[in-house]
């Protein structure tokens, strides 16, 4: 599977799925996270960033799914 083919899989179970929260969005597709390929090299932690933000009471749930996807549409094709 490309990166493309696997982006659109994430963004579609995202949605599907209805997720809440970026934890949600893990359970529903993080495997599929876990296998980008050239993810840039300063967004590698970005993952752990919103769940610290989220844990931290920074944001929201909702914020934290946009950053999720704003994080997987970063990641090259």
């Amino acid at each position: 599977m490309t990166n493309q083919q696997r982006k659109h899989f994430i963004i579609s179970a995202i949605e599907r799925a209805e997720c809440s929260d970026v934890h949600d969005a893990l359970r529903v597709a993080g495997e599929e996270i876990e296998c980008l390929e050239a993810v840039p090299f300063g967004s590698k932690n970005e993952i752990i960033r919103i769940c610290e933000d989220i844990a931290d009471g920074v944001i929201d749930g909702g914020e934290s799914i946009k950053r999720l996807l704003e994080f997987v549409n970063s990641v090259p094709d």
